[in-house]
């Protein structure tokens, strides 16, 4: 779904690419072919799929934790996540710009632009996520630290709540909202800044939202992931077909419903409501999906389970350049989005299988 998004950024409607300054673009590559679906799943993903991975990612630090302490968890996160992201804005995501900077005009080789890359202090681009995991990963450890021995060394015992997914739902909406509007109202929806120096980026109406997702996958990790909220047969999983119909209905309300003549001041409050409303439902629609639908393992599926996170640092050159190469190209935009992600995702995947079997790199990736 990251590779499917970053491929549709260059052909939905509302893409501009601004020359002068090309970062302050919708995206980095904007062809002129345009599909107005692509508007409606690059923000169905949009909405909820970075929550989720944090959600994801907080489930197994409280396993971690104790298998290996707070000590040895924080160097691991430096070496899993740490070591990668400075590799990934140095290395691979200066290859990746380099194809929009060649359209600013001010291209004179790829050198100079490094060296201007570096001036800046480096972008993160979609890395971004991992160095914002490193320190949810390092804060989280460091705030339970000077309780572990006074945890029981079992883990915590599922709470009632977990088997009332519907509560549980309605108690992540007020809390997602309680983190994520006053700061949607005090900076909008788009705004980026560093955390201290560049490239530490992150969007700021949505820090609080993804840290509490976080938490939230590791308070349900602490209970173990059989039990539970994610039991296989549990009410969650149980339930898949209406959560998954729940995830329509809210997404659907959220894009049409705004689209109606309602007075500014009735929008004002609707609109991001439904966009808590629809984050949360999507979240809770697929943990029920995956957990409920019976899924026999592949050795492509494991293959691509295993090439993830690679495929996550490396995707966004391959989908500029790929881009790059069908701007001068008349087809349809239809047709440049799927070649785009086959393209990205088929090269991802490779690259991934071929890194792995290198001892070094497997070792960290």
């Amino acid at each position: 779904m990251v590779v499917a998004h970053h491929s549709s950024l260059a052909y939905t409607t509302f893409a501009h690419f601004d020359p002068k300054h090309m970062f302050a673009s919708t995206a980095p590559i904007v062809d002129s072919a345009r599909w107005d679906f692509l508007d409606y799943a690059e923000n169905f993903n949009d909405v909820f799929f970075m929550s989720l991975m944090f959600f994801v990612s907080g489930l197994f630090v409280h396993s971690a934790l104790k298998r290996h302490g707070t000590w040895r968890f924080v160097r691991d996160r430096f070496l899993r996540l740490g070591v990668p992201f400075i590799a990934a804005v140095t290395l691979v995501m200066p290859v990746a710009y380099y194809a929009s900077w060649t359209l600013t005009g001010r291209n004179v080789g790829f050198a100079d632009f490094y060296r201007k890359i570096a001036s800046w202090g480096f972008v993160a681009g979609p890395p971004w996520f991992v160095w914002v995991l490193l320190l949810f990963d390092v804060a989280l450890a460091f705030l339970i630290a000077p309780f572990t021995n006074r945890l029981e060394p079992s883990e915590r015992k599922t709470t009632s709540l977990e088997g009332k997914p519907v509560v549980l739902y309605v108690v992540l909406f007020f809390a997602s909202s309680l983190v994520y509007l006053p700061l949607l109202a005090r900076y909008g929806f788009g705004t980026w800044t560093n955390f201290f120096v560049p490239p530490l980026s992150f969007q700021i109406s949505r820090i609080g939202l993804y840290g509490l997702w976080f938490v939230f996958g590791y308070w349900i990790g602490s209970g173990g992931r059989q039990t539970g909220f994610l039991a296989p047969r549990g009410p969650l999983a149980s339930n898949w077909p209406w959560w998954l119909g729940a995830c329509l209905v809210f997404y659907n309300a959220l894009w049409f419903v705004p689209k109606l003549p309602l007075p500014p001041a009735v929008l004002y409050v609707l609109q991001p409501s439904l966009w808590v409303a629809s984050c949360c439902a999507s979240c809770f629609a697929f943990l029920a999906v995956f957990r409920g639908v019976r899924i026999h393992r592949n050795r492509i599926m494991d293959s691509l389970s295993r090439s993830a996170y690679i495929m996550y640092l490396i995707h966004y050159v391959f989908v500029m350049w790929a881009q790059w190469l069908l701007l001068p190209v008349s087809m349809p935009a239809q047709a440049k989005f799927l070649i785009v992600f086959c393209v990205a995702g088929f090269l991802s995947w490779v690259s991934a299988e071929v890194l792995l079997r290198v001892p070094g790199f497997s070792r960290v990736l």
